[in-house]
């Protein structure tokens, strides 16, 4: 018998998760599957809970919105087993991205089942580490890892009631421009030393974060490369102007804005102005610096066979 599992976040989606995970136990074991509710007292705990049972389970299904992706991919990242998403979330960008029915147990729960039986669509994810300790086991980003304005928007964000998905992250923009001040870097990118001051800092592994903004339009999760998204110092009327292009993806046209493809970038902070902590899929990674590094076909998802499309530029 196939033994599956469940993480619930009974907070995400203002308790809708809650209601869903029960419900995808209850579909799960209606199809014969074994379904474990690995649910956790916080986040920190349920990540142990999963991290503990892998040996006993073939897959991991996650019943929440982005931060619940995130804590999936650091439970089975290399290991084996296969990541299952139930989209519950206010922002759910990876599951989106990725063709998973939002807001419709019962249509996730096949995607989940077909996917048993066809195999899992392996994505890329990004390892991050501190240069300092390189033996630590890393944390991984499935999405988005911010290390500027974008991480410190986030950080505000997440302390927010409202509003939902990305209108919380530009009210997160607003509150944030007082008093701010570019941040000063030292970003090597494949080998290549850039010494700048920068207003937004995110390696992208996927097109959108912080609910449908869409920082890298054409990055793609399984072609192994990070698209590194760099806007240069910016005023703060320019800034203004920069960021709500973010919902079109129009700001890559800016001329501050530029994006190169990598494998392994290390974000330092500068002599000057360092740059806040950085956020993966949302959630609190870490102080720089990190070295961030590419891992092609790291997780084994269990979502719809991907589309076919023109090759990604190299």
């Amino acid at each position: 018998m196939t033994t599956i599992g469940v993480v619930i976040n009974p907070s995400a989606g203002h308790g809708r998760a809650r209601r869903r995970g029960q419900q995808v136990l209850t579909e799960l074991r209606q199809h014969g599957i074994r379904a474990l509710d690995l649910t956790g007292q916080d986040a920190e705990h349920a990540l142990a809970r999963a991290r503990a049972a892998l040996d006993r389970i073939q897959a991991l299904v996650v019943v929440g919105g982005d931060g619940m992706a995130h804590l999936g991919v650091n439970a089975i990242a290399g290991t084996g087993v296969y990541l299952g998403l139930v989209p519950a979330g206010s922002g759910n960008d990876l599951a989106r991205g990725l063709g998973i029915p939002v807001g419709d147990v019962p249509a996730s729960v096949r995607v989940v089942l077909t996917a048993l039986e066809r195999g899992p669509r392996h994505i890329d994810a990004i390892a991050t580490q501190s240069p300092a300790e390189p033996t630590r086991v890393p944390r991984w980003t499935a999405c988005v890892l911010s290390a500027g304005l974008d991480a410190a928007v986030n950080a505000r964000a997440n302390a927010y009631r409202w509003p939902r998905g990305a209108a919380r992250y530009l009210r997160g923009v607003v509150a944030e421009l007082t008093g701010f001040r570019p941040y000063h870097y030292r970003i090597t990118i494949d080998g290549q030393v850039h010494e700048q001051r920068a207003t937004l800092v995110a390696l992208a592994n996927a097109p959108t974060f912080g609910g449908g903004l869409r920082i890298a339009p054409d990055a793609r999760v399984d072609d192994g490369l990070m698209d590194v998204v760099i806007a240069d110092g910016l005023t703060r009327r320019h800034i203004a102007a920069v960021f709500p292009r973010l919902y079109r993806g129009t700001h890559v046209s800016h001329p501050a804005v530029r994006i190169v493809r990598a494998r392994e970038v290390t974000l330092e902070p500068g002599s000057a102005a360092p740059p806040p902590r950085a956020f993966g899929d949302g959630e609190d990674l870490a102080p720089l610096p990190l070295r961030a590094t590419i891992v092609p076909g790291a997780v084994p998802l269990l979502a719809p066979a991907p589309r076919s499309g023109p090759a990604h530029r190299r």
